[in-house]
């Protein structure tokens, strides 16, 4: 039986979370080939794939696309994909079948199926969905909140209770969502694999007789490796032009003008430094991997030595567009309302002139500043006296001479540390950033 999905979109959920703000595997590969099912992954079924949990959440892909009652549908071990064309541009653009309803049709009669009524457990650790008439609590709420929510398992359709895993012939404690079935598994506490989903989508495969037999790698495809299958690429940063944020994991990385270790040097990154990341392509092996990341014109890294960036939550959030800097990290994260859009390392005050923390506003702006410390108490002779020009796109938010500005005295490579009398120092394409990112009244939020 074909479980359909368009009649939910009225409903207002039902398609995933892939950023507006990039076409569909912009900073993708074309194809990803899987060599532990042997099959491929590619367009908007890879950024759907990616952008809402990746392997943690769907498994591997256990099919290619292919046509089923007119629409084209990938098969993964634990979800089957939809393409919906007529949403390109929109969430709706890849949709998940209602696996969760189609595995529990049989048993929809049995007490853990049956509506609870409205709020009766009182418990903080619950939310009550009227939708389905379910509540979802503790772990089983905490991982659906974390990891996709509404948009890649839909409501809970039943209560928390105790089944034997088909492939397994265990029992667990499982809860069933629309598109879904949570598992928790106690040996593994403290993991991210203390709750699991089942493999639904490989049991909804083998029920429609799915040809599941591995296939050749896809001319344009590249091996996915490691890096590409860490989870936490769902929740780092999408810039709104269409980036996704990296950090460097390595003490240095040379940038090349192509994805080859003899292409020359243009360039330098270091340790800690977010990277924005434009696409994904076949490379020089480095670390046993033939993957290099494009994060810029012509300019290439070695993907063996980039991690996803995903920020630290913020202690408060604030409307329009404001920045967070994390004294602690030394990261100063742009924010659009809740939304994290870019990342950049800085530098700041230490002990002896530690950079103030608390909530400010932007009160000044100057494109060009020189920087007398005479003007705010220390004079020329003094300890601590400095006197610096040419200082670039300074925000001051503070009275007493504390901005955002570019930082051009410290090496790139000592970002991440102390450096500064107070202020937030950035390096030039950051402070650039900044600067026609915020603008007068902006929030600059401080914190350790």
């Amino acid at each position: 039986m074909l479980i359909v999905v368009t009649a939910i979109v009225a409903a207002g959920f039902g398609g995933f979370s892939v950023p507006a703000a990039r076409a569909a595997s912009s900073i993708l590969p074309a194809e990803v080939y899987f060599s532990q099912t042997g099959h491929n992954l590619g367009g908007d079924f890879l950024s759907a794939w990616q952008d809402n949990g990746g392997l943690m959440v769907f498994g591997y892909p256990i099919s290619e696309p292919i046509t089923e009652n007119g629409r084209t549908v990938q098969y993964f071990e634990r979800a089957r994909f939809e393409l919906h064309p007529e949403y390109a541009g929109t969430r709706y653009v890849v949709e998940a079948s209602l696996l969760g309803d189609w595995a529990t049709q049989s048993e929809r009669s049995t007490p853990p199926f049956q509506p609870r009524p409205t709020n009766s457990t009182g418990d903080s650790n619950c939310t009550f969905y009227p939708e389905t008439g379910h509540y979802l609590c503790n772990g089983f709420r905490n991982y659906w909140e974390q990891n996709g929510g509404l948009w890649v398992y839909g409501y809970p359709i039943s209560e928390e209770f105790q089944q034997k895993n088909p492939d397994t012939g265990q029992t667990y404690t499982v809860q069933y969502f629309e598109r879904a079935r949570f598992e928790y598994h106690p040996e593994n506490a403290g993991t991210p694999y203390e709750v699991l989903l089942g493999r639904l989508g490989a049991s909804y495969a083998a029920a429609q007789g799915v040809n599941t037999a591995p296939v050749p790698p896809a001319s344009n495809a590249i091996d996915a490796f490691q890096g590409l299958l860490d989870p936490a690429w769902s929740h780092a940063i999408h810039t709104a032009d269409g980036s996704i944020v990296g950090v460097v994991t390595t003490d240095s990385l040379n940038i090349r003008s192509a994805p080859s270790v003899n292409a020359p040097v243009v360039g330098t990154t270091y340790a800690r430094h977010p990277i924005m990341i434009d696409g994904v392509v076949q490379g020089d092996a480095v670390g046993g991997i033939p993957v290099w990341y494009e994060v810029g014109q012509g300019q290439y890294v070695a993907a063996a030595y980039v991690s996803p960036f995903v920020p630290s939550p913020p202690p408060q959030t604030f409307s329009g567009h404001w920045v967070d800097v994390n004294l602690s990290q030394f990261y100063a994260v742009a924010y659009d309302g809740s939304q994290p859009v870019y990342a950049a390392i800085i530098t700041a005050g230490a002990s002896d002139n530690p950079t103030p923390t608390g909530v400010y506003q932007v009160l000044e702006r100057v494109p060009n500043a020189t920087m007398d410390s005479a003007t705010v108490g220390i004079p020329k002779g003094s300890p601590g006296y400095y006197y610096l020009t040419n200082v670039l796109f300074t925000q001051y938010f503070k009275s007493g001479g504390y901005a955002l500005h570019q930082n051009w005295w410290t090496p790139p490579g000592n970002f991440g540390n102390y450096s500064t009398h107070g202020c937030v120092g950035l390096l030039l394409p950051d402070a650039q950033w900044f600067w026609n990112f915020l603008s007068i009244g902006s929030t600059v939020s401080i914190h350790n």
